[in-house]
Formats: structure tokens, sequence, C-alpha cells
């Protein structure tokens, strides 16, 4: 599907009771089945990621708000700030060690 979507899945298998917010340009977002508990819990409005999934997301601006509400309910989260595509570290750093 895509890297962010990849990512998702792996963290989730790793964890599934925490919900997952990834940094997305001036917004955090989360998607499927963590969008759809936001949405349950904050009324946060639900948009299509793909024809698979959904997401919902608020800016970074109002992340000490959002942070303070899941906190209140006791609700495990982390924020994901970068996701990496190690293979095209990896493809840079071949073309270094040939040159």
């Amino acid at each position: 599907m895509s890297k962010l979507y990849d990512k998702y899945e792996k963290l989730k298998s790793e964890d599934l009771e925490c919900i997952y917010l990834f940094l997305c340009g001036n917004f955090y977002i989360a998607l499927d089945s963590d969008a759809i508990i936001l949405n349950e819990l904050f009324d946060m409005k639900l948009t299509k990621f793909s024809n698979l999934c959904d997401k919902c997301g608020f800016p970074i601006n109002s992340l000490d708000k959002y942070e303070r509400r899941l906190k209140d309910k006791n609700i495990k989260y982390k924020l994901i700030n970068e996701v990496s595509d190690t293979s095209k570290i990896d493809k840079i750093k071949l073309l270094v060690t040939f040159k």
C-alpha cells in the first residue's frame, strides 16, 4: 500500500493497544482502527487515506490539547515523527562506497 501504512501495520503488530499518531506535514494523523477509535472518542472527522483505510487527524498546534485528552482517558499512544525508508539510505551508501 504505502510506506506510512506499512509502518502502521508493523507497529500495530507489535502493540495492538497503542494508538499511533504519524506526523504528516503540519498534521498528526491516525490510520485505520486508530482513526475509528479517535472518531468515536473525540468525534474527529474520518476521511479516506486509501480505498481500504480511513484516517483522521489534527494540526500540530493542537497536539497539547489531544495529548491531554488521550491521557485523561488513559489511552496509550505514541507519536511517530518519522517514517524511515532504509532502502533509500542503503542505496545511497552503496553509491558512495563505489565512487
